[in-house]
């Protein structure tokens, strides 16, 4: 009995170590919640610095585009396996590749997520943001400011480095956004071999956008999970 448990066990924290590895966010809003799914995306955030490269960001724009996605105009939000571990990327507005020339948009964004994640950046130097670390919360926050050229040019950042069960949480407020879309947000998943949109959004009436989400394990290990919990119970 023992024995089965202790395999049974084995088998689980494999199957839920393959499952972070593939990487599952639950996503919730307002609306309720959703999950996306994460793919791998080899040679991003690859320079070594925390940097989020226009090239990283024109590369980005063109793979969903790639699939049929528009993100012109759009608040993109979607999870990848890079090299820097699970990552979830927001894309603001969409990037030709040649940077910022002038500024005419504008979103304020806070951040949270654990001391553990790492953090990229594009435009850097032209957004206004700091984050600001809580040891008593084992936390950090990012507050910025990003400003893009809505015809030319685009923005974004990323957290990375995600494990089982860290959260993060996103509050957007339109300040001079008028060149994004009235369903401002769209939420990519890698779904059955393909990217696709799973989720779309829209500022509030108040000008802000409020969403959460959570690395979770997927379907096959928490079954698995369960059934051990089940089988525990029956041979006590």
């Amino acid at each position: 009995m023992q024995k089965l448990l202790r395999t049974t066990l084995t088998l689980f924290t494999a199957s839920l170590s393959a499952s972070a590895g593939a990487g599952i966010f639950q996503i919730t809003d307002s609306s309720g919640s959703f999950s996306m799914h994460a793919q791998m995306m080899n040679g991003l955030f690859a320079d070594g610095s925390q940097t989020f490269t226009t090239g990283d960001l024109e590369a980005l724009h063109t793979m969903l585009n790639t699939w049929g996605i528009d993100t012109d105009g759009k608040i993109t939000v979607l999870p990848l396996n890079t090299s820097h571990g699970l990552t979830l990327v927001t894309l603001i507005d969409e990037e030709h590749g040649a940077g910022d020339i002038s500024f005419d948009s504008s979103i304020g964004v806070s951040s949270t997520g654990s001391n553990a994640l790492g953090m990229f950046i594009n435009d850097s130097t032209e957004d206004n943001w700091s984050i600001i670390e809580s040891p008593f919360f084992n936390s950090q926050t990012l507050g910025a400011t990003f400003v893009w050229d809505s015809v030319d040019s685009g923005d974004g950042f990323a957290w990375t480095d995600f494990t089982m069960g860290d959260t993060v949480s996103y509050t957007f407020t339109e300040l001079d956004a008028d060149s994004l879309d009235e369903l401002a947000f769209q939420f990519a998943s890698w779904e059955n071999d393909s990217w696709g949109i799973v989720s779309v959004d829209a500022f509030k009436a108040n000008g802000t956008n409020v969403f959460t989400g959570m690395v979770i394990p997927a379907p096959p290990a928490a079954l698995l999970l369960t059934a051990v919990a089940v089988g525990y119970r029956r041979r006590r």
